[in-house]
């Protein structure tokens, strides 16, 4: 089905582990009744993932068994008779509204049981089993960000030993003017794509000697056909609060959240200026419109950024909706006057929208990367081939984008030395 070689609208069974469900949404149908829509991501047992769209009492129940604190860790459904669909040029599969049954951890079917073994032993052999936590439920944006997450002041980030995700408040300080705002992604798996000559395949199933010039996906394990690119959101920020300031990036999903706007609108407003003789600005300048605002954000501390030592980190969630943050505020007892002042760093000396890349880091264009040698030698120097291979690790959002460093780490000693007087509940306990 991932390759298309299954028609749309055919009526197919489908089975497998429900690796991510998000939250249930409200619909209005083509004849303006009101109805029920659930989005799922399900893995088979050789890795491939698939999106899956549940409507009214199919999304109710499998919301309901999702939230049930006794269901299993791993979750597998089955859908019989389901049907294939097409969303966005990426394919997936559906209910039947009709002839659908849905069938969620049914112990007695032994297709489930068969399955969640396989997968299981599957994920306990694999040496990244440590990094799944079993089938995942993406909950309201207010539940995120007060019940789940370790808070952290941003002058602490560089002290973090593990993988994890961990909330940050701050104030978007600047719109990074040195690397692109959007990038090209694949129709398929948003990964970005690039313009490659193919070899023609020949009737015969031999290679012809022309080649031809197309589009490709950069994520060698992307199942696409038919590739294209789609522009999505990549915006480079620069985040303060009280202990330092930080280069976070602004995927597609929260992007369009916050500016109700594709990044394809975007790029033909500024086509217009340029087909009308006029130079366009660096970004859109409805993205200044955050620059000011105080913002919560739940980012994501990838192993490339421990052992490399890169401060760039990856949004997951964001929000400004004042209620959370004063709940935010009540909860990890922040300081409202700490909050607002700065050591030594005043705001406004950060809302230059360049963001400069110093040589003791790397050297980025757009997704590129090109590793610079410390110059006194005292940090890990990192290979081409190790860059290259952990360079995926940077950004766990929307399955395989890639990107960059722009702010060298805090050492221990300044982390220490600036959060003098701040009160020990903002240090997480792994931290101290």
């Amino acid at each position: 089905m991932l390759q298309n070689k299954v028609e749309v609208n055919t009526a197919i069974d489908f089975i497998g582990f429900v690796e991510v469900c998000f939250n249930i949404e409200d619909t209005t149908k083509k004849d303006g009744s009101k109805g029920k829509r659930l989005n799922l991501k399900i893995e088979d047992l050789e890795g491939q993932k698939c999106p899956v769209t549940l409507w009214d009492s199919f999304a109710v129940d499998m919301f309901t068994y999702m939230n049930d604190k006794k269901r299993e860790k791993y979750v597998v459904i089955i859908c019989h008779f389901g049907t294939v669909n097409l969303y966005k040029g990426k394919r997936g599969v559906a209910n039947s509204f009709d002839l659908s049954r849905l069938f969620i951890d049914n112990a007695d079917i032994e297709e489930i049981s068969s399955f969640r073994e396989r997968y299981v032993a599957k994920v306990s052999s694999s040496s990244s089993s440590n990094d799944n936590g079993g089938s995942y439920l993406i909950s309201t944006v207010e539940d995120e960000f007060l019940n789940k997450g370790d808070f952290m002041l941003i002058g602490l980030l560089g002290t973090v030993l593990e993988k994890k995700k961990v909330l940050v408040i701050g104030t978007v300080t600047a719109i990074c003017t040195d690397k692109l705002w959007y990038y090209n992604g694949c129709n398929h798996c948003k990964s970005r794509v690039e313009d490659r000559f193919v070899t023609k395949e020949g009737d015969d199933g031999s290679c012809d000697a022309g080649e031809t010039k197309g589009l490709v996906c950069t994520n060698n394990e992307c199942q696409g056909v038919d590739i294209y690119a789609i522009p999505r959101f990549k915006i480079p920020i620069r985040v303060q609060d009280s202990s330092g300031t930080v280069s976070l990036t602004l995927f597609d999903y929260e992007a369009f959240k916050i500016f109700k706007k594709s990044a394809k609108d975007l790029l033909a407003v500024q086509d217009q200026v340029v087909n009308s003789g006029e130079i366009p600005n660096p970004y859109p300048e409805l993205f200044d419109t955050l620059v000011g605002k105080k913002y919560a954000f739940v980012i994501n501390i990838s192993d490339y950024n421990i052992e490399y030592q890169v401060e760039n980190y990856g949004i997951a969630m964001a929000t400004n909706d004042d209620d959370i943050i004063a709940a935010l505020y009540s909860k990890f007892n922040i300081n409202q006057h700490e909050q607002s002042e700065s050591y030594g760093v005043p705001l406004s000396a950060n809302l230059s929208n360049a963001c400069e890349v110093t040589k003791d880091d790397a050297s980025f264009t757009g997704d590129n990367v090109t590793p610079i040698s410390n110059v006194d030698g005292s940090s890990k120097k990192a290979s081409s081939c190790e860059v290259k291979r952990n360079l995926g690790e940077v950004y766990e959002v929307d399955d395989a984008l890639r990107c960059s460093s722009t702010k060298r780490r805090m050492s221990d000693e300044i982390v220490e030395d600036e959060v003098v007087g701040l009160s020990k509940t903002l240090i997480p306990k792994t931290e101290k």
